[in-house]
């Protein structure tokens, strides 16, 4: 019931803004990076190597990214792997830049292979602040 009255909702106001609302772990980083990896299809540090635009109709642009894995703690995605995401304002998308690495939380596959994230899942840009939920993964993965 509750994604028909999404859908409808999505439908009905398709042309006007719709506020992206994400509710984030209250609990210690340990506890957020476990559910975060619990919830993925898969877990990866990968640098985007390319990055296509694409605007269907106006409001409504697209990305598809292609990775390079450098390394994995869950999923099978193997050593490139792409994603296709809704990016226009207020649809929770997360918009990717080329040369850059991100930690990512992945959902999917889709049909045509392709996988998705979003602004409210642990997806980040690589950076000296991930190191300890790196190192988190870590644990996780060698349970």
């Amino acid at each position: 019931m509750k994604y028909l009255i999404f859908i409808v909702f999505v439908v009905l106001y398709s042309g006007k803004a719709v506020a992206c609302s994400c509710a984030f772990h209250d609990g210690t980083l340990e506890e957020a990076v476990m559910d975060s990896y619990h919830g993925a299809a898969a877990v990866v540090l990968a640098t985007a190597e390319r990055v296509e635009q694409f605007n269907r109709r106006e409001n409504n642009e697209r990305q598809k990214t292609h990775f390079v894995t450098k390394q994995t703690w869950k999923g099978d995605h193997g050593p490139r792997f792409k994603t296709d995401i809704v990016t226009a304002c207020c649809l929770c998308g997360y918009a990717f830049s080329e040369g850059q690495t991100y930690l990512l939380y992945l959902y999917g596959p889709n049909e045509d292979g392709y996988f998705s994230t979003n602004i409210c899942s642990r997806t980040k840009i690589a950076s000296d602040e991930i190191d300890k939920e790196l190192e988190i993964l870590d644990l996780i993965h060698q349970k």
